[in-house]
């Protein structure tokens, strides 16, 4: 897939996931762990992020961009008059999280944290909301989670 995307796509979509990051109020280090790289070379990737370089054509780095992004859009919906709480809520520890922040989540279980958080999200209405849990793993049938 990334290696198909033009490269001013890649270069755009890097500049919106970095800004997504940031509006979550995401030191760097736990940026590039979200975005799956390499720990060793975070610091040098993070550096090069910011100054314009797009992410590596890593299948699973850009599957986390589609995530994150998709998870963002979800929690916008949720709060669509307050930006703020919005973003917040990422980092904002959650009853249906066990009382972990989902940031937690997604840095615990990586890749499948992200999917679950962002599943979870993606497919449910506010009020379905208020009643889940969404440290439970998403169910495969059309509905994610229990009405």
């Amino acid at each position: 897939m990334p290696s198909r995307l033009p490269v001013e796509d890649k270069l755009a979509l890097t500049r919106k996931v970095l800004q997504v990051l940031a509006d979550w109020d995401l030191e760097p280090m736990v940026q590039c762990e979200l975005l799956g790289l390499p720990p060793s070379d975070a610091g040098r990737a993070f550096r090069r992020l910011r100054l314009g370089n797009s992410l590596p054509d890593d299948r699973e780095v850009w599957t986390r961009v589609a995530l994150l992004l998709r998870l963002d859009n979800a929690v916008h919906q949720l709060f669509p008059h307050c930006a703020y709480s919005a973003n917040l809520w990422v980092t904002s520890p959650n009853p249906r999280c066990a009382n972990k922040t989902p940031l937690d989540i997604m840095l615990e279980d990586g890749l499948a944290g992200i999917r679950r958080i962002e599943l979870a999200l993606d497919n449910v209405d506010p009020l379905t909301l208020l009643r889940t849990d969404l440290v439970q793993a998403p169910r495969v049938e059309s509905s994610v989670l229990p009405t």
